[in-house]
C-alpha cells in the first residue's frame, strides 16, 4: 500500500514537533564542527565523531521548540530547518593556534552531545589556522528524499 503524500509529509511535521528529538522544550539541541575525517552513515554515533572545540568553535545551542518543517517546490522532498541562534550558525576562530585544524563537517546532536540526530559533510574540508576565521554552513536543514514508503 502507498500512503498518500499527506501521510508523508506528517512525518515530517510530527518530527519537527518531537521533544525528545528535535523539539526539546528546556534545553537546545547544538551543532557541533567536526574535525576528525568520518564516513557519513545512518550509523554513525557521537562517539564515532571528533568535535571541534576552543578557539571559538564550540558546539552552538539552538533554538527549544518546534523547528520548521516544509516542503520543497522543485524537487517535493520534506525539508526540516534546524532553527539558529541569534547570529546563525557561524563560528569565528578566536585565539592562537598550534596548527591547522580542519573542518570535515557539522552534525546535530542533543544539549549533551551525546546522542547524534544527524550529519553532514563539507562539500570540501576547511583548514584554519588562525583568529578571525568566519565559518558559516547556515541554513542546516534535514532532507526527506523523496521515496514511497510502503
Amino acid at each position: 500500500m502507498l500512503p498518500m503524500k499527506s501521510v508523508r509529509l506528517q512525518l515530517g511535521a510530527l518530527l519537527a514537533a518531537d521533544a525528545t528529538t528535535l523539539a526539546p522544550a528546556a534545553l537546545a539541541n547544538k551543532i557541533a564542527l567536526i574535525v576528525g575525517p568520518f564516513a557519513l552513515s545512518e550509523n554513525l554515533t557521537a562517539g564515532g565523531l571528533t568535535l571541534a572545540s576552543g578557539n571559538g568553535l564550540d558546539p552552538l545551542a539552538g533554538v527549544t521548540g518546534a523547528q520548521t518543517a516544509g516542503l520543497d517546490p522543485t524537487t517535493q522532498q520534506q525539508l526540516i530547518q534546524i532553527k539558529s541562534p541569534s547570529g546563525g550558525w557561524k563560528w569565528i576562530t578566536s585565539g592562537v593556534f598550534a596548527g591547522a585544524i580542519t573542518i570535515y563537517g557539522y552534525a546535530l546532536l542533543d544539549t549533551t552531545l551525546a546522542t547524534l540526530l544527524a550529519a553532514a559533510l563539507l562539500p570540501a574540508p576547511i583548514n584554519v589556522d588562525a583568529a578571525g576565521y568566519l565559518i558559516d554552513i547556515d541554513p542546516v536543514e534535514l532532507t526527506f528524499v523523496l521515496a514511497p514508503i510502503s
